[in-house]
């Protein structure tokens, strides 16, 4: 999900560098950058490549976060991100096209404001050795902040977990994202 599900300033623009630990199939670590834009008051969009030791060589991939309902004070936020994606895995290359409802909903702890969300990527995986389609799904979830010690609300540090529900993978990552105008 990355950092779509932190709330942005009006046309913020965020480059985000993540380390993922996968914990499924192979024990790897991986990184990559990821680009996000809001592009109107309810939607973000974003761009990512990232790669990983031998097994994990490069997923390449971009979506658009629509905006259901808006966070209010005792309402989540409610967003739809259809995504496409492009995975090389063990020598096996795939394409990837799914959505992934979420829902987030922020609040304060000493001063240290939270995001926390959860989101249900799923969609279908075309393998191209097989040529065959395969229904995956995964439950992600997480949290984003401003950085402790920041003095502004510039650097982000968002931690995200991901458990396999069927043709995915378990991964915890970490992105610390800049944001800019």
């Amino acid at each position: 999900m990355g950092i779509s599900s932190h709330p942005l300033n009006q046309r913020a623009k965020v480059l985000s560098a993540e380390m993922t630990g996968y914990m499924s199939q192979k024990n790897e670590m991986g990184m990559g950058l990821r680009y996000t834009q809001e592009t109107s008051r309810y939607r973000i969009m974003d761009f990512s490549v990232a790669g990983g030791q031998e097994a994990r060589a490069m997923t390449v991939g971009t979506g658009m976060d629509f905006e259901i309902l808006s966070e209010k004070i005792n309402q989540p936020r409610l967003s739809l991100k259809p995504y496409l994606q492009y995975q090389r895995f063990e020598g096996t290359n795939s394409n990837l096209i799914g959505a992934a409802p979420s829902i987030r909903k922020g609040f304060s702890f000493q001063g240290q404001e939270f995001f926390p969300y959860l989101a249900v990527p799923s969609g279908m995986k075309i393998d191209s050795v097989t040529d065959e389609f395969v229904y995956y799904a995964s439950v992600s979830f997480g949290a984003s902040m401003p950085l402790p010690g920041a003095q502004n609300d510039k650097i982000l540090l968002t931690l995200e977990g991901n458990k396999n529900m069927g043709a995915s993978y378990d991964y915890v990552g970490c992105l610390v994202s800049w944001i800019w105008k």
